[in-house]
């Protein structure tokens, strides 16, 4: 179905508040994550997040369990545990060690990874100028944990902690790939929610990790991140941003997406107390540049009605998906995110 609005025809000012809202959320999910595992180790921190947000998304996840087969849902679960495992753990074990303004601008290089990884293993080609945007984030990345990492005050361990950001990264451009032809045949924000549900069920296997004492010892302020991440940046944001793009369109909503960094960096700063250094700005203005320039020479190929995008949540797994959005769907539909979202049918508004 097209999530485009009538030529001639005004976008409310409500899909943009509300895609914009989801960005917020997703931006400083980093932030939320880096103060987090300050008061809660990474693995019962996810499995408190996961279970939560699970059980919101349930109803909506629903409809896609009723209709999958046994063989689509046994993909639907290794695609889920790639984009909830694969995505969500490394970048909260690398938020330990990385500030959360990095992280974020490392998260903002989805869209490149989901173009090499198009190229790699769906046979996409992409023009010369989504190239060298790509080579040029990737020296965004070179700064941020280049040499600078490696005399900061955490040495190896924030370089260690970018790299497990950019693994994560990774992880979700290959689960947004892999959920485009279960979005195309299901519907996006089912598929997206159901996706979700299964991608926890491992977690669940270290439930044992959880420490009754240690969590009755938890603060307001650990319980309010915690809170967050599951309800707001997890379940809120993906929901929300799938009913922007589908009362404004994504090609107008999806613009939003190149705030989410900015969000991240603001929040840690202004959260956080973080310190901005040269090597971080040098290297946020090549990734951001860069992601803009791939980004915009992928949305010019060829429109075609057959070409329709997915749209999963952020932070999930980026509880999304943001990454394939920022990537494809700037001026055409968007293969994105944020989680991440690759190509597929758009959601039925009566999903919602």
């Amino acid at each position: 179905m097209t999530t485009s609005p009538a030529p001639g025809a005004r976008t409310r000012p409500g899909p943009m508040a509300e895609g914009l809202v989801a960005v917020t959320l997703w931006g400083l999910a980093p932030v939320a994550t880096r103060a987090a595992v300050s008061h809660l180790a990474p693995l019962p921190l996810l499995v408190i997040r996961m279970t939560a947000a699970s059980l919101v998304l349930l109803p909506w996840a629903a409809p896609a369990f009723r209709r999958l087969r046994p063989r689509s849902a046994g993909m639907l679960l290794a695609v889920g545990s790639l984009g909830l495992i694969g995505y969500n753990l490394p970048v909260t074990v690398g938020l330990q060690w990385l500030p959360a303004s990095t992280a974020g601008l490392l998260l903002a290089t989805e869209p490149v990874w989901v173009m090499v990884l198009s190229v790699v293993f769906v046979g996409e080609r992409g023009s010369a100028m989504a190239w060298l945007g790509s080579a040029v984030a990737l020296a965004g990345v070179g700064v941020l944990a280049g040499p600078g990492a490696l005399t900061g005050a955490h040495g190896y361990r924030a370089l260690a902690g970018a790299g497990l950001v950019l693994a994560g990264t990774l992880a979700f451009g290959g689960y947004t790939i892999a959920l485009r032809p279960l979005s195309q045949a299901h519907g996006a924000v089912c598929v997206t929610a159901a996706s979700t549900v299964l991608g926890t069920l491992p977690y669940l296997a270290f439930a044992g990790t959880l420490s009754a004492p240690r969590l009755a010892g938890l603060g307001p302020a650990a319980w309010a991140e915690i809170a967050f991440l599951a309800l707001g940046s997890t379940a809120a944001g993906m929901l929300l941003w799938n009913r922007a793009v589908l009362s404004g369109g994504t090609a107008r909503v999806s613009l939003l997406l190149y705030l989410e960094p900015v969000v991240s960096v603001i929040g840690a700063v202004v959260l956080l107390g973080e310190h901005l250094g040269l090597a971080t700005i040098a290297g946020g203005a090549l990734i951001l540049a860069g992601v803009a320039a791939a980004s915009s020479a992928l949305a010019r190929p060829a429109r075609s009605p057959k070409a329709s995008r997915i749209i999963a949540w952020p932070e999930l797994a980026r509880s999304g998906d943001r990454a394939g959005e920022r990537a494809d769907d700037h001026g055409d539909d968007h293969q994105r995110r944020h989680g991440p979202v690759g190509r597929a049918d758009r959601a039925d508004p009566g999903e919602l």
